[in-house]
């Protein structure tokens, strides 16, 4: 259907997509595995185990991710306590910008939380 360019150039996509998202939000979370360039492929896992201390799991976030209008990303795989974020080629800005104003925002309630239970 795609033909041998369609492809290709599906693939590229998908690449570039995961590595914006990844700039995106790496300020506020923990990227796990990225490549010698600091570049992922065409996913990416956020680490998630910083806020078990604070008896937040990475199914809540996912779970708030869906209070935000999003499908839930894999989670604990293939690392217990992440999320897999696989944007696909189709995936256009404005929802890939939504996505991530979505998880940074979530990040910072976490935080917010965290401090004042911190202080209690």
């Amino acid at each position: 259907m795609l033909g041998k360019l369609g492809i290709k150039n599906s693939t590229e996509m998908a690449i570039v997509n995961a590595n914006y998202m990844k700039t995106k939000l790496e300020k506020n979370f923990k990227i796990l595995y990225s490549g010698e360039n600091g570049r992922s492929a065409h996913e990416f896992i956020i680490d998630c185990r910083e806020f078990k201390k604070n008896n937040i799991e990475v199914v809540d976030i996912a779970k708030r991710l869906i209070d935000y209008g999003f499908h839930a990303p894999t989670v604990s795989f293939p690392v217990p306590g992440t999320m897999m974020i696989e944007p696909t080629e189709s995936e256009n800005l404005s929802e890939i910008d939504r996505f991530c104003d979505a998880l940074n925002s979530i990040f910072l309630r976490l935080h917010l939380k965290m401090n004042l239970t911190e202080k209690c």
